[in-house]
């Protein structure tokens, strides 16, 4: 094969890996080392880290680019398609990382992490908790599996993550309604007294959200900050939303109490 030959082989697979190869995936289609040398001292690829190369003129930039390639190291000879079979049973970036990839915080942890089923070879700067995660723990953004925000925050806090970086992190997913702030409330409590932190409503609300702008929440977290910080309100509202509506369904009439208090503030 030749120097152009390998190239087109090269380019074709990482175009399905947004950019990227790793040296064992070239191997497999026939790519020697010594092509892939001749091709980034041509200039055509470059040596990111772990054995893999990205393409240049590739779009994805440095945040997703060294996730990815770590992801692909962990399991070199395999195609990114080829893992995304099952991400249950795959590699799925999380913690400190995975707030990087989503945008959550600033998390000053060095290094990458990733949570998988099992045992994984680390490489250089990677770190991998061995953990099962459910299908519903898992999403998929600029192409890498990495654990939603809501497994996220509790990856960190079993972690022991500072809790300023905590609040950080919370605040940010509640904002960009990453995290259904009731599921993560419900989830988060039984954590409270072995990390330390307050577990009634208005409590959490004021040691995890204080700086919260209620004008930036999605209507679920807004009712869901109000049942949390003015819950006899929202009762009182609904009670007589329920007098003044007969029929209606008390369900709804929560649901519009909940978003009323939390629009007004204490009554």
């Amino acid at each position: 094969m030749n120097v152009e030959q390998a190239f087109a082989e090269v380019s074709a697979l990482a175009a399905r890996q947004s950019g990227l190869v790793a040296m064992a995936q070239a191997e497999r289609l026939g790519v020697e080392r010594a092509a892939l040398d001749d091709l980034a001292q041509a200039g055509l690829l470059t040596l990111l880290d772990w054995e893999v190369y990205e393409v240049t003129g590739s779009a994805l930039p440095p945040r997703f680019g060294y996730p990815y390639a770590a992801w692909l190291a962990l399991r070199p000879a395999a195609f990114g398609w080829e893992r995304a079979k099952d991400r249950t049973k795959d590699a799925v970036i999380s913690h400190e990382s995975a707030c990087r990839l989503l945008g959550l915080g600033a998390p000053s942890i060095g290094g990458i992490t990733f949570t998988a089923a099992d045992p994984l070879p680390e490489p250089r700067s990677t770190r991998v908790v061995v953990a099962v995660l459910r299908p519903d723990e898992i999403t998929v953004h600029e192409g890498l599996p990495v654990t939603t925000a809501h497994r996220t925050l509790l990856d960190l806090t079993r972690d022991h993550t500072d809790h300023t970086e905590l609040r950080r992190v919370l605040t940010d997913a509640v904002r960009l309604d990453l995290v259904d702030l009731a599921a993560l409330y419900a989830d988060l409590v039984p954590l409270s007294e072995k990390y330390r932190f307050p577990s009634a409503g208005p409590d959490f609300v004021r040691y995890f959200l204080p700086e919260l702008n209620l004008a930036d929440l999605s209507i679920r977290n807004l009712r869901a900050f109000a049942r949390l910080v003015l819950p006899d309100q929202v009762e009182r509202t609904a009670a007589a939303l329920e007098q003044a509506l007969p029929g209606v369904d008390r369900a709804i009439l929560d649901d519009v109490a909940a978003e009323l208090a939390g629009k007004v503030g204490p009554a």
